[in-house]
C-alpha cells in the first residue's frame, strides 16, 4: 500500500473506530470528568488508573506509562504488529483497504509467514486425516466419540502420522524450513542435530484466535496406539509451546467459531476439553469453547470482554479438578467482580464430563443444567457448608465461616461495595450465613470488617505469570524535551521558529527527536504537525505514548505566556549547548589534544561566555556591566 493510501487508511479507521466502545469491549468503563476510566489490564489495577480521552481518542496508564490511540490499544492486548492492528479496526468499521505490495524479501520468521507456516500444517494435518490410510484409528476414534464429519470440517480436524519426519519432508517441499517449523512449535530439535515431528502418531486439534487464524494445536494419543518409542511414556495431551503466535493464557479454544452465538445467548460457557467444545457445538450449543490446559484467569479477561459479561464454567465430575477449582475460587471471583463479568459455575455428576452428558441426554437437557447452574459465590457457600447445615456452633462450623468471610472480603473488597448491586450480594451472603450457622448478622459484618482489613494490609501476591510487564530504562526525558513536544502539540505555529535555533542532533532523547523531526516533515510538506497528524504519522508504541502523555501535561500549561516559554526555552537551549561546548574544550585541553594556538583560542571562547553570562545576569539584578 503507497504511503499516501496508507495515511488515508489510518485515519480513515481512526475516525471510525471509538475508543471508548472499542476499549469498553475490553474492560468495564466509567465516566469520571471528560474521560473515561477503568481498570488497568496490565498492571494489578484497584484504583481505577486507566484513562481514556475520547475528545482525543487516547487513553493513558500513569501508572504503567502505557499509552497511545486504538492502534496502540490493539497491537498492546492482541499482540499484533501495526498493520495487522489496522487491518482488524478496518474489519471492525467495515473499511476496506487496499492489498499490501510486499517491498523485498521478508524474514522467514516474519509474523505473516509464520501465520502462514501453521494455516499450512493445519491442510496438511486436516487432508491426512481425512485421506491417509495411517488415520485410519483416528477416524474411528473421532467415531467412537460421536463426532460427525461436519464437525471434523467445521473444527478443522487432523492426524499426524507415528513418523518422526512425515511433516519436515512435507515442509521442505513447500520450501519452509526446520527453524521456521521449530518457531511455531511443530518440530523439535535434535541433540545430535536436525529436526523432528512434535505431534506424530497424534489426532490434533486446531487452536485459532479469535480472527479464526491457526495459532497453535493440541495433540491427542489414540488409546491403544504404539509409540514410536516404547520406552518412552506419552502424555495423553500436549499442546504447542509458548510461541510468537500462541500464549496458552491468553486464547480459548473455538472462540472464533462461538463468538456469533456468544453475542446472541449473551453468555460464553468455557469447558475443559476439546471434545466436549466439539460435542457441545455439534448439538447446538455453540456459544462452547475451552480452556487450553490452564485455568481461567487473569490473561483471558480482555479476551472474554470483548464478547460477553457472563461466563458459565462447566466442571467435569472429577473430584479432584473440583477441588482444584475451589482452591482458585476466591481469586477468580475477585477478578471477575472487579472487571464486572458474572461468574456462573456448572457442577456436573461424578464421573461426567460435557462431551458424555450431552451426547447421551441431548442438547436441551445440558441446557436445562446450564439454566441452573450457581452463582459462583452460592457455589463456593454450598461447597465450604456442605454437611454442617445441621451441625452449627461446632469448630468444623467455625472455619467454614472464617474461609467464607475470606471469601466474601476478597469477592466484594471495599472498593467493590459502592455499587448498589455488590451491597445487595454482600447483604444477601451475611444473611444466609446467619441463619445457617446461628450467628448475628452484626457480629458477622464487624468480622468481616476485620478480615478486609486484614487483606488490605497483608495483599495477596500475584503468581509470576501475572505480573506487570517490566519496561528497559529509556534515556530519561529531559524537562525541556517535555516543554519541546507540549509545544508541538499545542502551538505547532511557533515550530518555524524553534527550528532556526535547534537540530535533530540537539536532541537526546530518541522518541522527542522522533516527534521532532516528523513534526519538521509535516511543516516541510505544507502541513500542520497537530496531534492527530503526529498520531497518525507514526506506528510505534512509545512514540504515541509521549504524545498522549505531553498532550495532557500540555492542557495545564494553555494560559500561559506562549512568548515567554519559547525566549525561556531557547535560552535554555543555548545554555545547554554552550555547556557542551565548554565540556568538549575542557576535555580536549585536559588530554592535551590541542596546539597553543588553539588552545588559547578555546580558553578565550570559554572566557568569553563565562563573562557574557555574569553581565546578563548583573542586568537582570539591576547592575551596571563593568569593562572587566
Amino acid at each position: 500500500m503507497p504511503l499516501n493510501d496508507l495515511q488515508d487508511a489510518k485515519e480513515q479507521v481512526r475516525q471510525a473506530v471509538d475508543i471508548v466502545d472499542l476499549i469498553g469491549g475490553y474492560m468495564a468503563l466509567r465516566r469520571q470528568g471528560r474521560n473515561f476510566v477503568g481498570l488497568c489490564p496490565w498492571h494489578d489495577d484497584s484504583r481505577p488508573s486507566l484513562q481514556v480521552n475520547p475528545e482525543r481518542q487516547s487513553f493513558k496508564c500513569y501508572v504503567c506509562d502505557i499509552g497511545g490511540d486504538v492502534f496502540s490499544f490493539i497491537m498492546r492486548t492482541e499482540g499484533l504488529e501495526f498493520r495487522e492492528a489496522l487491518e482488524m479496526l478496518a474489519e471492525r468499521a467495515g473499511i476496506a483497504l487496499t492489498p499490501t505490495k510486499n517491498s523485498g524479501q521478508p524474514s522467514q520468521f516474519d509474523r505473516r509467514n509464520l501465520l502462514a507456516v501453521m494455516a499450512w500444517a493445519e491442510r496438511e494435518f486436516h487432508q491426512c486425516l481425512l485421506h491417509d490410510p495411517a488415520a485410519e484409528g483416528a477416524r474411528q476414534y473421532l467415531a467412537d466419540r460421536g463426532i460427525n464429519s461436519e464437525s471434523v470440517e467445521r473444527f478443522h480436524l487432523g492426524y499426524s502420522p507415528e513418523e518422526w519426519d512425515w511433516l519436515l519432508r512435507r515442509a521442505q517441499a513447500a520450501e519452509f524450513s526446520g527453524e521456521v517449523l521449530e518457531r511455531v512449535g511443530l518440530v523439535l530439535r535434535r541433540d545430535s542435530g536436525g529436526f523432528y515431528d512434535r505431534f506424530r502418531g497424534r489426532l490434533l486439534f486446531s487452536i485459532r484466535d479469535a480472527l479464526a487464524r491457526p495459532i497453535a494445536f493440541g495433540g491427542r494419543v489414540l488409546p491403544g496406539a504404539v509409540s514410536s518409542s516404547p520406552e518412552r511414556t506419552e502424555a495423553k495431551y500436549i499442546n504447542s509451546p509458548e510461541t510468537p503466535l500462541f500464549s496458552k493464557g491468553t486464547q480459548l479454544y473455538a472462540l472464533d467459531l462461538a463468538r456469533d452465538a456468544i453475542s446472541k445467548e449473551q453468555g460464553l460457557v468455557v469447558m475443559e476439553g476439546y471434545t466436549d467444545v466439539i460435542m457441545a457445538h455439534q448439538y447446538g450449543i455453540n456459544n462452547a469453547v475451552a480452556v487450553l490446559g490452564t485455568a481461567l484467569g487473569e490473561k483471558h479477561i480482555p479476551l472474554v470482554r470483548r464478547f460477553t459479561d457472563s461466563i458459565t464454567l462447566v466442571l467435569d465430575g472429577d473430584e479432584a479438578g473440583q477441588r482444584r477449582t475451589l482452591q482458585i475460587l476466591d481469586d477468580l471471583l475477585a477478578l471477575f467482580v472487579a472487571h464486572e463479568i458474572d461468574l456462573r459455575i456448572l457442577s456436573l455428576p461424578t464421573g461426567a464430563d460435557p462431551c458424555d452428558v450431552i451426547s447421551s441426554q441431548g442438547s436441551e437437557a445440558f441446557q436445562q443444567r446450564l439454566n441452573k447452574s450457581l452463582d459462583a459465590l452460592d457455589y463456593k457457600i454450598d461447597a465450604v457448608t456442605k454437611g454442617l447445615a445441621s451441625a452449627p456452633g461446632t469448630h468444623r462450623s467455625a472455619l467454614a465461616v472464617e474461609e467464607l468471610l475470606g471469601t466474601l472480603a476478597r469477592a466484594l473488597p471495599t472498593s467493590a461495595r459502592s455499587t448498589s448491586r455488590a451491597l445487595l450480594r454482600e447483604q444477601q451472603v451475611l444473611s444466609r450465613l446467619s441463619r445457617q450457622f446461628v450467628v448475628g448478622e452484626g457480629t458477622l459484618r464487624s468480622r468481616l470488617a476485620a478480615v478486609r482489613q486484614d487483606h488490605s494490609s497483608h495483599p495477596t501476591r500475584r503468581s509470576q505469570d501475572q505480573d506487570a510487564p517490566t519496561h528497559e530504562k529509556a534515556t530519561p526525558l529531559a524537562a525541556w524535551e517535555r516543554e519541546l513536544v507540549e509545544m508541538i502539540i499545542h502551538h505547532p505555529n511557533v515550530l518555524a521558529e524553534l527550528s532556526d535555533h535547534l537540530t535533530e542532533q540537539d536532541i537526546p532523547h530518541d522518541v522527542c527527536r522522533e516527534i521532532f523531526e516528523t513534526s519538521l516533515e509535516l511543516m516541510h510538506a505544507g502541513q500542520i504537525p497537530t496531534f492527530d497528524q503526529l498520531m497518525l504519522a507514526s506506528d510505534e508504541a512509545a512514540v504515541k505514548n509521549l504524545l498522549v502523555d505531553c498532550d495532557e501535561s500540555g492542557r495545564e500549561k494553555a494560559e500561559s505566556d506562549l512568548q515567554q516559554r519559547v525566549s525561556d526555552l531557547l535560552a535554555l537551549l543555548a545554555k545547554q549547548k554552550q555547556s557542551v561546548r565548554h565540556q568538549a574544550a575542557v576535555t580536549e585541553i585536559s588530554q592535551k589534544t590541542l596546539n597553543p594556538g588553539d588552545e588559547d583560542l578555546a580558553l578565550s571562547a570559554i572566557f568569553q561566555d563565562l563573562k557574557r553570562k555574569d553581565e546578563s545576569q548583573r542586568r537582570q539584578a539591576g547592575y551596571a556591566p563593568t569593562d572587566g
